[in-house]
């Protein structure tokens, strides 16, 4: 063998031991670190830890996170198979979650299977045998009726499929998702600040949009909007409170508040909590179609979905703010839980994401550069 092949293999040899001293750097699955960080762990110059780090994302080792300056390391020694039941790609809010989901499964070495249940009953029950069939090891479940639910999960139960039920709960399986009634005092008591505070506690009207298909853990965030209201004001009269479902969309919350502003006099000081932010910005429409402004009508919603916080920015916007979930972060709190899971470990049956109020004054705090 020549001088030259031996100090090819050499070189050849000495790349991959530095491409493995790279990837050596990310300790736990976690872990994100700079390319400055990796280099002086890896007594490399920036310019060839770049070189290394670039070659191992495209060969999928490593992946540069999305907006930021970090890469982690993409877990490929167990490929587990994970049913996604996204409950709709029509709300940003399930887009939001997807997005998510996606990023901590690569990050995590899980092959993820989305299928849509495009919030419809029958289409959720079809994607649940659809998981069967394809034989997944585990199923995180997002659908939003809470009829469906037990079929779903005898479904999983009978072919032994472990599941995950994101905000709706489902028997035998793992709860993720909002604290309900937290989340509706939160919504509540901002509303009950407001017309304290301006109002001087004197309001005609509470309106609440909610969603009766989703059963009775969702409607806990309702039943907190009233309390955190009445907690701040004073207890209300039965007919000064008006519980009408706003279907689960813009369009028929638009509809329904729009008639319910339309019979009261303009001078009638309404607060409206919303289930979730499609109704949140349908009711914000309705209001704009009524002639009504903050100074006698004001709404909090849930989700801080992106329409949410674009509507925070215009001035004199009759949104207060929306109770925020963080759908983006859905991912990384369910992957690792899904694989403890997976890994025969105990988990608690529920598991509860973090919730703020996100208004004006705060939504750059949270969403810097992305609302």
């Amino acid at each position: 063998m020549s001088n030259k092949s031996n100090g090819t293999n050499k070189y050849f040899v000495e790349v991959v031991a530095k491409a493995l001293d790279v990837l050596d750097t990310f300790g736990k699955p976690e872990d994100e670190l700079t390319l400055s960080e990796i280099a002086r762990r890896t007594n490399l110059s920036p310019s060839h830890a770049f070189r290394l780090l670039h070659t191992l994302e495209q060969k999928g080792w490593v992946r540069k996170i999305s907006g930021s300056k970090k890469f982690h390391r993409i877990n490929r020694s167990q490929r587990y198979r994970v049913g996604f039941a996204l409950q709709t790609s029509q709300f940003q809010f399930s887009l939001d979650v997807l997005s998510g989901m996606e990023e901590a499964a690569e990050r995590h070495g899980v092959q993820l299977l989305i299928l849509d249940n495009e919030y419809s009953e029958d289409i959720a029950r079809n994607n649940a045998e659809m998981f069967v069939k394809q034989g997944v090891d585990f199923v995180i479940e997002f659908q939003v009726n809470e009829r469906v639910a037990p079929v779903i999960a005898h479904t999983f139960a009978e072919a032994k499929i472990p599941c995950l039920a994101i905000d709706i709960p489902q028997p035998g399986a793992v709860f993720f998702g909002v604290n309900n009634y937290q989340a509706g005092l939160i919504a509540g008591r901002a509303l009950g600040e407001y017309a304290r505070d301006k109002w001087k506690q004197k309001v005609n009207k509470v309106l609440l949009l909610e969603l009766p298909i989703a059963g009775a853990i969702p409607q806990a965030r309702m039943t907190g909007a009233l309390n955190g209201i009445q907690e701040i004001i004073g207890k209300l009269s039965e007919s000064a409170i008006l519980h009408l479902d706003c279907g689960g969309d813009e369009h028929k919350s638009r509809q329904i508040t729009k008639e319910f502003l339309s019979d009261l006099p303009p001078t009638d000081r309404i607060l409206i909590a919303a289930i979730h932010d499609p109704a949140t910005i349908g009711a914000l429409k309705a209001i704009r179609d009524t002639g009504r402004t903050n100074k006698n009508t004001v709404v909090v919603g849930h989700d801080a979905t992106k329409e949410a916080r674009k509507e925070l920015s215009k001035p004199n916007s009759c949104l207060l703010g929306s109770v925020g979930f963080f759908p983006e972060k859905y991912g990384e709190q369910i992957i690792p839980l899904v694989l403890k899971i997976l890994g025969g470990e105990a988990v608690p049956p529920m598991a509860y994401i973090e919730h703020k109020l996100i208004t004006k004054e705060n939504v750059d705090l949270y969403y810097p550069s992305i609302h």
